[in-house]
């Protein structure tokens, strides 16, 4: 009789159907079908009254590690401050550059960092990709403060959105949608404007909800869905929601967390995973970009070499 089973590659989880069949003396299992999330799973055991195995929201494997690499860098706090300040502008560069080409700027990270840096002016490139990552910079900014404040309010949020379209929209900035928008990439329809300021509720709740450790990632992965899913905004909501998430992470003390340009499409598809109730592949994404950070700062801190004595 076949069933369904949980696969976890490279801290991928996946569902496969799989038939157990005798050949003389031996058990041999073949997979008849790869379902690539849970969803898909749990409606082909529906159908098929099959048993269907519970969901993991992050592969035990990549959860054991973070939740080590996270402590060896409590370890080390308080970081210095001179420390401090060059990894945050490691991380203010590619968190930049990364987040403006997941919408499409063109700008490379070496000429992000040129505009960010040195306030050049790249041939080539419009005026509004030079906004964008002056824009996002200073949207880090006021995430950081937010990190270190106490309850977040829709204002907030709000204010990191105009900081966003500052010059770029500014009729759009820092004010929700006034009617229906078309989502690029995506079946995604969202809520009927009038109820944005109602769902928003819920995002500004999670925010200042209390997380740790692992729960933390599943809450940031849930806040960051919850948001694009609103699409409160005409545009920017991809920048304001990754900035949301890394809010939430940071606020457990985990380092923030990159989503590669490499990653857009993937992340593009796990978002639409996440719109059919399967949050499983996003929150593995955001959870693999959580792990890159912390070996970041744990090579920073302690991959230097020994003084010679």
């Amino acid at each position: 009789m076949p069933f369904v089973r949980k696969k976890i590659v490279d801290d991928n989880i996946y569902y496969v159907l799989v038939e157990s069949k005798r050949a003389g003396p031996l058990i041999v299992q073949k997979a008849l079908k790869r379902f690539p999330n849970y969803i898909e799973a749990l409606a082909y055991c529906t159908e098929n009254k099959l048993p269907c195995p519970p969901p993991d929201v992050i592969a035990p494997s990549l959860a054991s590690r973070i939740t080590e690499k996270l402590a060896r860098l409590n370890a080390h706090r308080p970081i210095p401050p001179e420390t401090m300040e060059s990894l945050n502008k490691k991380f203010e560069l590619e968190l930049t550059y990364h987040s403006n080409a997941i919408e499409g700027n063109r700008l490379s990270m070496k000429e992000t960092y040129l505009v960010l840096e040195k306030g050049m002016t790249i041939h080539g490139k419009s005026v509004k990709e030079h906004l964008e990552a002056t824009n996002h910079k200073e949207a880090l900014q006021k995430m950081e403060e937010l990190v270190s404040g106490s309850e977040i309010t829709e204002q907030d949020i709000l204010r990191l959105h105009s900081i966003i379209m500052d010059k770029v929209r500014p009729e759009w900035s820092g004010v929700y949608r006034k009617g229906p928008v078309a989502v690029a990439l995506s079946d995604l329809k969202p809520p009927h404007h009038s109820l944005i300021p109602s769902f928003m509720t819920s995002v500004i709740s999670l925010l200042n909800s209390k997380d740790n450790g692992i729960e933390a990632i599943k809450q940031a992965s849930l806040t960051h869905h919850r948001f694009v899913y609103i699409h409160p905004f005409w545009d920017g909501n991809g920048r304001v929601g990754r900035i949301l998430m890394n809010i939430k992470l940071m606020q457990a003390g985990f380092p923030p967390a990159i989503l590669t340009r490499r990653e857009r499409m993937f992340y593009y598809d796990v978002l639409e995973d996440a719109d059919k109730g399967d949050l499983c592949p996003l929150t593995t994404i955001i959870a693999k970009g959580v792990e890159r950070s912390l070996d970041l700062y744990l090579d920073v801190l302690e991959g230097y070499e020994s003084p010679i004595s």
